[in-house]
């Protein structure tokens, strides 16, 4: 999936590109770039034992949902 880099709150929050708009000062990253780094992190954390527990971080995780719920109720 396409993403978002947008700094919210002073904290970079992954957004999904296909349903939030774009906005000044945002990171695109395509389908590519998105697979690229999220085998990367997978590779790494799963070598680093990250992937035992939930790997979202959970102040992220939720700027992100938050960020895009507002959007989804847009498109409604």
């Amino acid at each position: 999936m396409a993403i978002r880099i947008r700094i919210i709150d002073g904290r970079a929050v992954a957004l999904n590109a296909a349903i939030t708009k774009a906005e000044k000062g945002d990171i695109y990253l395509n389908d590519g770039a998105h697979h690229a780094l999220a085998t990367k992190f997978g590779v790494d954390w799963r070598h680093e034992g990250w992937l035992k527990d939930d790997m979202a971080d959970p102040v992220i995780k939720d700027l992100m949902l938050h960020e895009e719920n507002k959007h989804l109720l847009k498109l409604k």
